[in-house]
C-alpha cells in the first residue's frame, strides 16, 4: 500500500487528475451498471412470474372441469387432460420445462412426458406445493439456467382435486440480462472514451496552465527572471498567471535596486579602504615630491650647467614616475572594475597588497610574513582577490594595536585551494563570531569602521563558490580560512 502511495505521489498533477477521473468514471459506471442489471433482472423475473401465475390460474379452471368430468365418467379418463397438457406444453412462447397434474397424494395423473405417469413425487418442492392453499412459486437451480417452479392448487371451495405443477425456464430472461450487461459494458467503454477525451481537454485547459506556471516558477531563480507566463482567458487561472507575472516584475525590479545598492556598498567600502591607505599614500608621494622640490632649487641655482641640469631633470622625472605609479595604484584600487578572472600567482598578489599597507604596518609595529608557495596559482579577478585580502589585512592591523605578526599561508588540500590569514591580535568575542560577516556590524568606535569590510570579503568569496571560516580566541588572535573549489585551480 505504501509503495502504491509512493508511486501515486510522484505522478504529475495532470496524470493524477486523469487517473482519478478515469477511476471515478469506472466506479460510477460499475455501480450504475450493477444497479441497472439487478433492476432488469428483477423486472424480467417478475414478468416471468406474472406470466406463470396467469398461466396457472388460467389452466386451473378447465383442468378442474376435466377432472370433475372424469370422476363423473362423462369423459374418458386422462384423454382430454393429456391432449390439453401437450397442447399447452408445445407452445413456444412459454419456455415450459414440464407440466404435470398431481392428485392429492402427489401421484402424476397427467404429464407432458408419458414416462412420468403414475409416479409419486415426494420432493420438498412438491410437498410444499401440495400443502399450499394458493399458488406458490419457488426458484430452483436447473441445468445451466435457473427455473421458476409453480404449484397451483386445483380446488373448488374446500374441495381439493389435485395440484397443477409446471416449471418455466429463466433462460430467455438470463439471455436478456446478459444482453443488458453487454449493452452497459459497451456504453461504459463509450463513456470512458468520451470521458477520457473530455479529461484530456479539461487537463489541457486547467492542469496544463498550472503545470506551466510550476515549471516557470522552477526556472525563476537567482538572476534568471526574464520569463513570463502566457495568460489566456479571464478565469482564476488567468488571474493567477497575471499575478505571477506581476510578482516576477516586482522581484526583478527589487533585484535591480538591490544590485545597485550592493554595488554602492562595495564601492563605498573600497573608498573607505582607500581612506585607510591615505597615510601610506601620503608618505609614498611626499618622499619623491620633496626630492623634486630640491632638484628644482638646485636647477635655479645651477641651471647653466648642462650636466647638472640633465642630472636633476632625470631625478625630477624619476620622482614624478613614482608619484604617478602611486596615484595609479590608488585609482586602480578605488575604481569600479569589470569582473575579469585571470590566472594569477598568489604569492605575488599577496605581496602587492602588502605594498599598499607596508607603511601602516611598519608604523603600527606589525611584522608581515608571506608563507605562500612560489608556484601556487589560482584563477581569480585581481581586484576581487586584492580587495578581500586588503579587508582582512586592515582588520588584522586594527586588532594588533600594540604590534604583532600578520601571516598569510596558502596550500592545496583535497583538490581545493586554502588560503589562511592569521594574526595574534585581540581576537573576537565568542558572541560576535556569528555576526562578523553581517553588513554594518562592527565593534570599532564610531568613525573608525563601516562594518562592511568582512561582509564584502564574504560576498566576494561566495561569488566564487568558495567558503570562509574563522577561528578566534580573545587575547590570542584570529585565523580566517578561505577555501575554493578545484575548478578554479590552474
Amino acid at each position: 500500500m505504501n509503495r502504491i502511495e509512493g508511486l501515486f505521489s510522484r505522478l504529475d498533477l495532470q496524470y493524477k487528475f486523469i487517473l482519478i477521473t478515469t477511476c471515478a468514471i469506472i466506479a460510477v459506471m460499475s455501480i450504475v451498471g450493477y444497479l441497472a442489471v439487478e433492476r432488469e433482472k428483477d423486472i424480467l423475473y417478475a414478468e416471468v412470474e406474472k406470466q406463470g401465475r396467469l398461466l396457472g390460474e388460467t389452466l386451473a379452471i378447465p383442468i378442474i372441469n376435466d377432472l370433475i368430468y372424469e370422476r363423473l365418467g362423462l369423459v374418458e379418463e386422462g384423454g382430454l387432460l393429456d391432449n390439453y397438457i401437450l397442447e399447452i406444453f408445445n407452445r413456444k412462447d412459454l419456455s415450459l420445462l414440464y407440466i404435470a397434474i398431481l392428485d392429492e397424494d402427489g401421484k402424476v395423473i397427467s404429464h407432458n412426458d408419458i414416462t412420468e405417469y403414475g409416479k409419486v413425487y415426494a420432493d420438498p418442492l412438491t410437498k410444499k406445493a401440495l400443502a399450499a392453499d394458493s399458488t406458490i412459486i419457488q426458484q430452483v437451480p436447473g441445468k445451466g439456467y435457473e427455473t421458476l417452479d409453480f404449484g397451483v392448487p386445483l380446488s373448488i371451495g374446500k374441495k381439493r382435486w389435485g395440484t397443477l405443477k409446471f416449471g418455466i425456464s429463466l433462460e430467455k430472461a438470463e439471455h436478456e440480462i446478459l444482453a443488458t450487461v453487454k449493452r452497459i459494458a459497451i456504453l461504459t467503454v463509450a463513456l470512458l472514451m468520451a470521458g477520457f477525451a473530455m479529461i484530456l481537454l479539461l487537463s489541457r485547459r486547467f492542469i496544463s496552465p498550472i503545470t506551466q506556471l510550476a515549471n516557470t516558477m522552477e526556472q525563476a531563480r537567482g538572476d534568471y527572471l526574464d520569463l513570463k507566463v502566457d495568460v489566456k482567458g479571464h478565469d482564476e487561472l488567468a488571474v493567477l498567471g497575471e499575478r505571477f507575472n506581476s510578482m516576477i516584475a516586482r522581484i526583478k525590479q527589487a533585484n535591480d535596486e538591490l544590485k545597485k545598492t550592493h554595488e554602492k556598498l562595495v564601492q563605498s567600502e573600497k573608498l573607505a579602504s582607500v581612506g585607510i591607505l591615505a597615510a601610506g599614500v601620503a608618505h609614498e608621494i611626499n618622499n619623491p615630491l620633496g626630492g623634486i622640490f630640491n632638484c628644482l632649487q638646485m636647477l635655479k641655482q645651477n641651471g647653466g650647467d648642462s650636466q647638472l641640469r640633465e642630472k636633476y631633470l632625470d631625478l625630477v622625472n624619476e620622482g614624478l614616475d613614482k608619484i604617478e605609479n602611486t596615484v595609479s595604484k590608488l585609482l586602480w584600487m578605488s575604481r569600479k572594475a569589470e569582473h575579469a578572472p585571470v590566472d594569477m600567482n598568489i604569492k605575488n598578489s599577496v605581496d602587492s597588497v602588502y605594498a599598499f599597507l607596508e607603511y601602516k604596518m611598519k608604523k603600527g609595529r606589525v611584522a608581515f610574513k608571506n608563507a605562500v608557495p612560489d608556484d601556487l596559482r589560482f584563477i581569480f579577478d585581481m581586484h576581487d582577490f586584492q580587495q578581500l585580502l586588503l579587508n582582512l589585512f586592515i582588520n588584522a592591523i586594527h586588532a594588533m594595536k600594540d604590534g604583532g605578526l600578520l601571516e598569510v599561508k596558502g596550500y592545496k588540500e583535497d583538490s581545493r585551494l586554502t588560503i589562511e590569514v592569521a594574526d595574534n591580535g585581540c581576537g573576537i568575542e565568542s558572541e560576535n563570531i556569528g555576526r562578523i560577516f553581517d553588513p554594518f556590524f562592527t565593534t570599532k568606535p564610531t568613525g573608525e569602521g563601516t562594518g562592511l569590510g568582512l561582509w564584502l570579503t564574504y560576498e566576494i568569496i561566495r561569488n566564487y563558490n568558495g567558503e570562509i571560516a574563522v577561528e578566534s580566541e580573545p587575547g590570542r588572535g584570529s585565523r580566517f580560512i578561505m577555501r575554493f573549489r578545484a575548478l578554479q585551480l590552474s
